[in-house]
């Protein structure tokens, strides 16, 4: 006769039914993130098959670059479906983080030059890590591995040229300073991406003392100053309004330019430089999924991706779709990269810099 079991033992039972099993506790984001085995990638792939999505919130154009980042990864791996919500820097974060207070973890993925960082600040973000990072200089990644770089942003002056004649270009710094172009340039304000960004860089490459020397001479040219966005700034160039369009991005101009517009750009180096970077959420919901994302977007093929869109590439090797938008393809040399952290902890006095001696 079969003996009876009591409650305890039916328990022990169990216990060992399932520690004989394949049944594991589901791994840590942490886990996950930090991950660094040779079955890494299987281990990956296996995760996001039962995850099947990742969220990805994005400060990218969706019809410029993210849907085609999002057709490219889901035909490698065509059991992912990527979901993106996209907006400006801070209505993503705020979205983020109200999201993650009320433990919706819906975001795995975020994106911006500044939007990691802020995440991180509020203890939001993860620290991962990808073979992928060996790839990168120092300058495009994170030491603690907190972002890695998407794609990069490259700033010049833009000028109209019907209205400034080629031995008239200002090549230099220094040659905005020619009285011709006094009340002839215009720049936005944007904290993130206009004036101040200028300041930041006088200030770090020439150096505190000479920098403020610099700009105060600057301040006397008039440039003209909007809130509007740099395209916009750009636009008004473009039609005439100035001759120069101060901190633009150089691929702005570009495109324009491909499409019969009377403009170019030309840099003055070193030349300011942001770094748009992806972060990990601390609490992302389908961490493997996540990590095949990041790994696809930093790899070549997915900065090939970029490329192809008319971003610029982050990636050492994958050049600009338009070779010279790069540092070394043609047109400038070298470039200050304000990374992430710098960006979020100067940007304000910065602005407060140029707010106070230009906007006075």
């Amino acid at each position: 006769m079969t003996p009876r079991l009591g409650s305890f033992s039916i328990l022990c039972a169990l216990l060992a039914v399932l520690a004989g099993s394949h049944l594991a506790p589901a791994a840590s984001v942490e886990e996950v993130a930090l991950m660094n085995r040779a079955d890494r990638q299987k281990i990956l792939v296996e995760g996001a098959r039962k995850e099947g999505k990742v969220s990805w919130y994005t400060t990218l154009i969706v019809d410029q670059v993210v849907r085609p980042v999002k057709e490219a990864f889901e035909k490698e791996y065509p059991f992912i479906q990527v979901e993106y919500f996209r907006g400006n820097t801070e209505r993503i974060v705020q979205k983020m983080i109200a999201e993650y207070q009320a433990k919706r973890y819906e975001a795995d993925l975020i994106d911006g030059t500044v939007s990691p960082t802020m995440v991180r600040r509020a203890g939001l973000l993860q620290r991962f890590s990808s073979p992928l990072f060996a790839e990168y200089p120092a300058e495009l990644k994170d030491a603690q591995g907190f972002w890695g770089a998407t794609n990069l942003y490259f700033f010049a002056t833009g000028y109209n040229t019907r209205m400034v004649k080629p031995n008239e270009i200002p090549k230099t710094y220094e040659d905005l300073l020619n009285p011709r172009w006094k009340g002839q340039m215009m720049w936005s304000t944007s904290r993130g991406s206009g004036a101040p960004m200028f300041v930041g860089t006088i200030l770090n490459t020439m150096g505190n003392e000479a920098g403020k020397a610099y700009l105060q001479k600057l301040k006397q040219q008039n440039v003209a100053k909007t809130s509007a966005s740099n395209r916009q700034v750009l636009d008004l160039t473009i039609a005439g309004e100035y001759p120069l369009a101060l901190q633009m991005f150089n691929h702005h101009a570009y495109i324009s330019k491909a499409v019969g517009a009377p403009v170019d750009w030309i840099a003055h180096e070193p030349a300011t430089a942001t770094i748009n970077n992806i972060g990990l959420g601390k609490y992302a919901s389908h961490p493997h999924a996540a990590m095949l994302l990041i790994d696809f977007i930093l790899s070549e093929r997915g900065q090939r991706v970029y490329q192809q869109s008319n971003y610029l590439p982050a990636h050492p090797k994958v050049p600009a779709k338009q070779v010279d938008l790069k540092p070394g393809g043609g047109r400038f040399k070298r470039a200050f990269y304000i990374n992430p952290d710098q960006q979020y902890d100067k940007g304000n006095d910065w602005t407060e810099y140029f707010e106070n001696l230009f906007m006075k």
